[in-house]
């Protein structure tokens, strides 16, 4: 028995194959409200990704710039969960090159989103990668606490003196994060040129480091709930060693005990009473009409008529250049058979792409 393959990328939604990509592209057709939204909702979530690309994988940090990360960078930061510092290793390593990064955005991104379902408003995520080009190499991890507190502090300054460079309606839904303020994770650099080095990411060795500062909180943090967590204490700071996955989960837990505690911040809905000029007119080219949109857009899908995961978010997640070049090694079906070389072009490639 002959079969025909189908011919149509998983991503698209079912009206761009009935009225064609290009034809809702180019606002050619109307679509039905609930296309609408679901249209709306996956350029939200393409914006959202390639945002959190930029800011992971390409900015080039200089600490001497510290003071002033919160004019130059401060949307970028706000409304982030916890930092996550990575940290230059001994003379000779190549720390956290081009290869590492956007495995661990990649990482970082499928585990924290749900399709149609995540808030992504104002630049929500579970964390925010800082790497800074003229930091020091810390050879223990006495030295690691003792930077990633001054950099963690100097940041956490520089956003509270910072006025949100946005419209003035919305400057009160950006915010720094109390559990952002508590935890500090620190990832120490070793050498993650090779594919086969961040194919188990999961297994990567953090430090998580609690700052002391639990204002904000609905409860102190503690790492009495993590039963392989080995907690220490470092210039008179509690920290624990654990792995990546560990840490990710660890934090996922914090977020969703304080949106239990004060409900998710910013608010869905007060911070969602009007979008920006862009998509309500790509609404209205699309047959919505004048009727102001809202949100928040977490609820515009209906996942009866949308169980697969479609529209622009999902394409930008199987297509875009950074989970082009991780996703290989994160899968599993890396072929590479000479991995040096391969993956030196990689990272060769990757870095030149962040100079432009």
């Amino acid at each position: 028995m002959s079969t025909t393959q189908n011919p149509n990328p998983s991503w698209l939604a079912p009206y761009e194959v009935r009225h064609g990509r290009n034809a809702v592209l180019e606002y050619q057709v109307n679509l039905e409200r609930h296309e609408i939204l679901h249209r709306l909702r996956g350029d939200l979530e393409c914006h959202h990704r390639v945002d959190l690309e930029l800011i992971h994988t390409r900015p080039r940090y200089y600490l001497e710039d510290l003071s002033q990360l919160g004019d130059s960078m401060g949307l970028k930061c706000w409304n982030k969960t916890v930092p996550i510092f990575l940290l230059k290793g001994p003379a000779g390593s190549q720390g956290h090159t081009g290869m590492f990064r956007p495995a661990l955005h990649n990482y970082l991104y499928h585990r924290w989103f749900r399709p149609y379902r995540s808030d992504i408003e104002y630049g929500q995520f579970i964390a925010h990668i800082f790497y800074f080009q003229d930091q020091p190499a810390v050879l223990d991890e006495d030295s690691a606490v003792e930077l990633v507190l001054s950099m963690h502090g100097t940041i956490c300054s520089g956003l509270d003196s910072t006025t949100p460079r946005t419209e003035p309606e919305k400057q009160q839904w950006y915010m720094t994060r109390p559990l952002f303020r508590a935890i500090a994770i620190a990832i120490q650099g070793k050498d993650y040129n090779r594919c086969d080095s961040v194919h188990h990411i999961t297994r990567v060795p953090v430090l998580i480091i609690l700052t002391g500062q639990d204002d904000g909180l609905s409860a102190p943090v503690t790492f009495d709930s993590i039963t392989d967590a080995e907690v220490i204490t470092i210039r008179g700071k509690i920290a624990a060693r654990m792995s990546l996955e560990t840490a990710i989960g660890f934090i996922m837990a914090l977020e969703e005990r304080e949106d239990t505690a004060f409900g998710p911040q910013p608010d869905p809905v007060a911070s969602t009473t009007s979008y920006d000029h862009w998509i309500q007119t790509d609404a209205s080219k699309l047959g919505w009409g004048d009727e102001p949109l809202t949100g928040p857009s977490s609820q515009w899908v209906n996942m009866n008529r949308y169980p697969d995961w479609t529209g622009e978010g999902a394409r930008y997640d199987q297509t875009g250049f950074v989970n082009g070049l991780a996703r290989t090694c994160l899968e599993g079906s890396c072929k590479c058979t000479d991995k040096d070389r391969r993956d030196q072009q990689a990272v060769v490639s990757f870095e030149a792409e962040t100079k432009r």
